[in-house]
């Protein structure tokens, strides 16, 4: 699960959230042609689901935690020493 792709709108999906999530996942399926799964972070209000169904589709898939995870916003960075002279942190800093 972690190497697939998903397209997902905000939290309280409506109408063009779950619209839109599922026009670029195929968008990009056709363009690119990488699996992408179109998604959602909520449940389906009404009218939403009114329009799945006038349309003959299914809703997205559900994702019921997409927050960020520790180890995918985070990278290591150098470090020195704090007796160390100002330029090796200036490097660092410079390289990151």
């Amino acid at each position: 699960m972690s190497d697939q792709i998903y397209v997902i709108g905000y939290v309280n999906p409506d109408t063009d959230t779950v619209a839109a999530a599922m026009g670029y996942a195929r968008l990009l399926h056709e363009r690119e042609g990488v699996d992408i799964i179109a998604a959602r972070a909520g449940a389906v209000n009404p009218q939403t689901a009114w329009v799945l169904k006038k349309v003959g589709m299914d809703a997205p898939f559900l994702f019921n935690d997409a927050s960020a995870r520790f180890n995918t916003v985070t990278r290591r960075q150098g470090t020195t020493k704090s007796e160390s002279p100002l330029r090796e942190a200036w490097a660092i800093a410079s390289r990151t």
